[in-house]
């Protein structure tokens, strides 16, 4: 299959770090091994922020703490960069139970998959309702 670059979802790197069994062991087992490169969306630091101030992540680390720990498996910080944005504003928006996915951090995580060619590894089942072309997909 050769070297892949892939973009963790935000679930995907709070599992990882958090050491939960929700993350499949064979994607795991890819990054800790360094079987491909790996990187993970600034965005996705700035929703593990808010997601720590809803308690909905309990960790005690902080994010430099977590940056660390994200470097360690060395997976790379992705920047938000003008490209990735002008792929967001044509980003398709599709509909969920009757509601249009709006999520801000996830449709730039895909705009930012697109614009690099990376695959998205994630388990959100609102990610495969995307249709956009080129936008790929690994379901954990």
């Amino acid at each position: 299959m050769g070297i892949v670059k892939y973009l963790l979802d935000t679930h995907i790197v709070v599992w990882l770090l958090l050491d939960s069994n929700e993350l499949s062991k064979d994607i795991k087992e890819e990054i800790e091994y360094f079987q491909h490169i790996y990187y993970v969306s600034v965005v996705s630091l700035h929703e593990i922020i808010l997601l720590k101030e809803l308690k909905r992540v309990k960790t005690g680390r902080t994010i430099p703490e977590l940056i660390s720990d994200i470097k360690k498996y060395n997976i790379n910080i992705l920047e938000v960069k003008e490209n990735h944005i002008a792929i967001l504003e044509k980003l398709s928006k599709p509909s969920f139970n009757n509601k249009l996915h709006e999520d801000p951090f996830d449709r730039v995580i895909i705009s930012q998959s697109i614009s690099e060619n990376m695959t998205v590894v994630s388990a959100d089942t609102r990610f495969p309702l995307y249709k956009d072309k080129r936008f790929k997909l690994r379901i954990n």
